[in-house]
């Protein structure tokens, strides 16, 4: 990006640069960052830019989306200058794009990060480069919990495998493909297990989202990793059965939280092995998507006799395929702990799963049945319900929901939200958390109904990411 760009960029219409609202770091910053140990930069972007309405008003932008860029701008040189001034960090977090800007981000910088090397948790959701991640290396040897984003072409893989080994106690490891596109997912390699295995003494998470593991010949360094407590896939490609047969080794006795959210490519046989084998401890298991041909009815049908200690289930359906529902509700019948039930649907072309079909009508019916009295959190994704289905659900339904979310469904309106805002009246406010994601027909005025009796309602049309929609499982 040239330096003539940038300084356009900055100028606003009455010839001022941005540049000259900060001045010197002596005016712009103080000392209190010194103390500082935790740095979430998560909200800075918002805060920057509520700010940046009270220094530059509107008549003095020069073009087009420039807000955007001073917020941006403003926050890059904030975050930098907490980064050169704390002197003791030991948790860092960034979650977007914003952050990594103008590519002079505070981590291309390893002069600047001399107060990191106390640093426990770092997570790093955006696409971060190889220079980054080298300068890390350099200075922090104590991370213990490691998030981070990268695609295809971002890193090296061996300055993400040095990253991991000059770690003395790495125990959470996550690693999500920055670019969701499949021609893009960042490569697994079995020299990233093997670092990963270096660690097994203190390793209890290792997670992947949307990565691709055509070139990794096997998983069973990941196997060699006894202390694993939390072991996921989501949305991986290229995990055929013979990669994957180490993991049903019986290595996975301390397992608790199980997710092998892949369209294709997985065992029927390691996953009920790792279910068999986790010895009773498995809390929580996120299953493959099923489909009337790859065998999930098997799946369901032997995991009956392992799940009494199960709390959590996530299961994925194409539209029509009631066969396989019918298959998971046996299934669901035998968890009588179960707390935690997410319903998604979907195929790999993002169809929803439609419970208004007359066949998936029937089963849904007998879902309200058979779902344990003890769930308490439910979660739909991608599916598409009748208002009059819904209002069956909670005449019939006897669990009592305290948090209820919808996540991308097309069809979800007013009138579905009308029904649940008077249930909680009805009940006397038993639903105490109700989340709309990404569901557009729903208007502001029906949302504003809902949180004059729901403690916590959040209305969102910003995408969940996959760390962030999976976070219930922790």
């Amino acid at each position: 990006m040239g330096t003539h760009y940038l300084e356009d960029r900055m100028l606003l219409k009455d010839g001022r640069n941005l540049l000259s609202f900060i001045g010197g770091e002596s005016n712009f910053m103080f000392d209190y960052p010194i103390y500082l140990k935790e740095l979430d930069c998560s909200h800075i972007s918002q805060i920057i830019d509520e700010w940046s309405y009270l220094i530059v008003s509107q008549e003095n932008i020069s073009y087009p989306h420039q807000r955007g860029f001073c917020s941006k701008w403003f926050s890059n040189k904030l975050i930098r200058l907490f980064m050169k001034k704390s002197v003791m960090i030991r948790t860092m977090i960034s979650n977007s794009d914003e952050y990594h800007f103008n590519e002079v981000f505070a981590f291309n910088n390893g002069g600047e990060i001399g107060g990191f090397k106390f640093l426990q948790t770092l997570h790093l959701d955006y696409c971060c480069d190889g220079h980054s991640l080298r300068n890390i290396t350099d200075v922090c040897h104590s991370i213990e919990e490691l998030w981070i984003s990268l695609t295809e072409t971002s890193v090296n893989i061996d300055t993400l495998n040095k990253l991991i080994l000059s770690q003395r106690r790495l125990k959470d490891f996550r690693l999500r493909s920055a670019v969701f596109v499949m021609e893009y997912f960042f490569g697994i390699s079995y020299d990233l297990l093997e670092a990963l295995m270096v660690q097994k003494g203190t390793l209890h998470t290792v997670q992947f989202f949307c990565c691709q593991f055509f070139k990794c010949e096997s998983l069973k360094p990941l196997a060699e990793c006894t202390n694993i407590k939390r072991l996921g896939f989501f949305n991986c490609e290229g995990l055929c059965e013979e990669k994957i047969e180490p993991l049903a080794s019986g290595s996975f006795s301390n397992l608790q939280i199980l997710a092998m959210a892949v369209y294709k490519g997985f065992s029927t046989d390691v996953i009920v092995n790792m279910v068999k084998n986790s010895q009773e401890n498995l809390k929580r298991i996120s299953l493959p998507m099923a489909t009337p041909n790859n065998h999930m009815i098997k799946v369901f049908c032997d995991m009956i006799p392992y799940t009494k200690n199960l709390i959590g289930i996530t299961v994925c359906f194409i539209a029509g395929d009631n066969k396989s529902f019918e298959s998971f509700l046996s299934l669901l019948d035998a968890c009588p702990n179960l707390e935690y039930l997410c319903i998604e649907g979907g195929d790999t072309e993002g169809i929803p799963l439609d419970f208004d079909d007359d066949d998936m009508i029937i089963e849904f019916k007998k879902l309200i049945k058979i779902m344990p009295q003890s769930v308490y959190r439910l979660i739909f994704y991608n599916i598409s319900i009748s208002s009059i289905l819904l209002q069956t659900f909670f005449d019939n339904c006897v669990a009592k929901i305290k948090y209820l979310g919808f996540y991308e469904c097309p069809l979800l309106i007013d009138e579905h939200i009308n029904i649940i805002t008077e249930y909680v009246k009805k009940s006397d406010g038993e639903l105490k958390n109700l989340i709309i994601n990404w569901c557009y027909l729903v208007s502001y005025y029906a949302i504003n109904n809902a949180r004059k009796v729901i403690e916590n309602v959040q209305f969102s049309d910003v995408e969940p990411q996959d760390m962030e929609f999976t976070a219930w499982l922790e």
